[in-house]
């Protein structure tokens, strides 16, 4: 993973190097349904949710940017347009491609960005069903906000992140998982190209998932993972 302050060309080959590591190329046939709710079901962060960030800045890449995002990244700048640190545009829901989409099996919608569900949604779906069960209320997706304290936008504010049955595993908390849980949660992420918050170097936040994947890759991902699943 490239180390802070590693920008352009440097950059995007530890992202390279990310993905031909992490991203499990084997696929299960199952595709991932979505289902698409009212979005008044699904659940973003509480108010307070600004004492819960995200996202341990020397965890972050830097510069990491997709070909195409690094073609526009000076005129998207020009225009004031904000993107996450892998090249998704942050923002109001509706602005940036939000539904809200309920997790097959559970009582649990989440807001998320509609062109990476299928990571996001299939994900939560496995943890449902192979860590722990979801629990309504305590898991969140989308919202537009930055980082505490820096000017970054976090990745919820792209869609590109969830926040999983969150009271049970608080920002900072360490081991709010067993052995066989995080090995269960490591190989999850692998096949669906996420990164967890419980693998930060400093601050530890179990509860949290988010798409590091460059952006073209993750769509590739997205589309391949969902087939012809969706509804």
């Amino acid at each position: 993973m490239a180390v802070r302050g590693q920008k352009g060309p440097s950059a995007l080959r530890s992202a390279e190097r990310f993905v031909a590591e992490y991203v499990d190329e084997r696929i299960e046939d199952e595709p991932v349904v979505l289902e698409e709710v009212d979005p008044s079901e699904g659940t973003s962060p509480p108010e307070d949710w600004d004492s819960h960030a995200h996202e341990d800045d020397e965890d972050v890449w830097e510069g990491v940017e997709t070909s195409a995002a690094a073609s526009k990244s000076s005129f998207e700048a020009a225009r004031g347009k904000a993107r996450s640190i892998n090249g998704f545009s942050v923002g109001p829901a509706k602005r940036i491609g939000v539904k809200t989409y309920r997790v097959p099996g559970t009582k649990v919608s989440l807001p998320v960005r509609a062109i990476i569900a299928p990571l996001l949604i299939g994900f939560a779906k496995e943890f449902h069903q192979k860590v722990e069960r979801l629990r309504k209320g305590w898991c969140w997706g989308h919202a537009n906000r930055n980082i505490r304290g820096s000017k970054r936008p976090s990745f919820h504010a792209a869609g590109i992140a969830i926040d999983l049955n969150a009271p049970k595993h608080p920002l900072g908390r360490k081991g709010t998982f067993s052995a066989a849980q995080r090995k269960t949660i490591n190989a999850l992420c692998k096949k669906y190209g996420l990164r967890w918050g419980g693998n930060y170097r400093r601050r530890k936040d179990e509860m949290h998932f988010e798409v590091i994947l460059p952006r073209a890759k993750a769509v590739a991902l997205a589309k391949r993972i969902q087939k012809r699943g969706a509804r």
